[in-house]
């Protein structure tokens, strides 16, 4: 237990660690004066864990989180800095579910990071294989959830309209029919937005929180589930 001017406040971990990661923290936080959260991607954990160990001798690891929401898996590495505990969050998309073993940095880690790979089936990349909590030969992960997003199947196309060219229906032919039958313009087929008002619009969602949460591919311009 550190107390006085042997412990290390959470402002002062978060400031350290603002000067040595830089950008490539994606969220700092210090809800209280003992706990910090950071938020790095995976490519960017090693450099987030040697940071944290660097900030004093006495850090120590304590353990490892993992928290199955469907499209990704979120791993939380939770270490004690002289009285403050650093918790680091990482998604993985479980379309790779790979992570840089830490190990190497933490040996604590080893154990379990063995047992969150038989549960979870994430593979800690540089880890020795042998198997922790599951028999030798056995292949299921007890603790993953089926590759869901939480859209209904019936949404799912309707959000790829609206995300694609802000329109979230077709005109029927019979429709068009019907405007020519009246002396109208036919209708196109599809109305849509213009191309840069649509990148406009996607930015719009990413920065709400949108694509995260209905697992949205800005990319590829789908959902990443069917």
């Amino acid at each position: 237990m550190f107390t006085g001017c042997e412990a290390m406040r959470a402002e002062e971990v978060a400031r350290k660690l603002r000067e040595a990661l830089g950008p490539k923290i994606r969220a700092l936080e210090t809800p209280t004066e003992r706990r910090v959260f950071l938020t790095v991607e995976e490519e960017d954990l090693e450099d987030a864990m040697r940071a944290i160990f660097g900030l004093a001798r006495e850090a120590r690891f304590m353990t490892l989180s993992a928290v199955d929401e469907g499209l990704d898996l979120e791993l939380l590495y939770h270490v004690d800095v002289k009285g403050t505990i650093v918790t680091v969050r990482v998604k993985v998309p479980k379309e790779e579910m790979e992570v840089l073993d830490i190990s190497h940095i933490a040996p604590a880690a080893e154990f379990i990071e063995r047992e969150v790979r038989d549960l979870f089936g994430v593979e800690f990349v540089g880890l020795k294989p042998d198997k922790l909590v599951v028999p030798e030969g056995y292949e299921e992960k007890p603790l993953q959830k089926p590759f869901e997003g939480p859209l209904p199947p019936r949404a799912r196309p309707v959000m790829e309209l609206l995300l694609d060219n802000a329109c979230a229906t077709t005109i029927s032919r019979a429709v068009m029919k019907k405007r020519e039958d009246l002396g109208l313009p036919a209708m196109p087929p599809m109305v849509g937005a213009k191309a840069e008002a649509m990148e406009e619009i996607r930015g719009m969602a990413k920065e709400m929180g949108l694509v995260d949460r209905i697992g949205y591919d800005l990319e590829k311009k789908r959902l990443r589930y069917r």
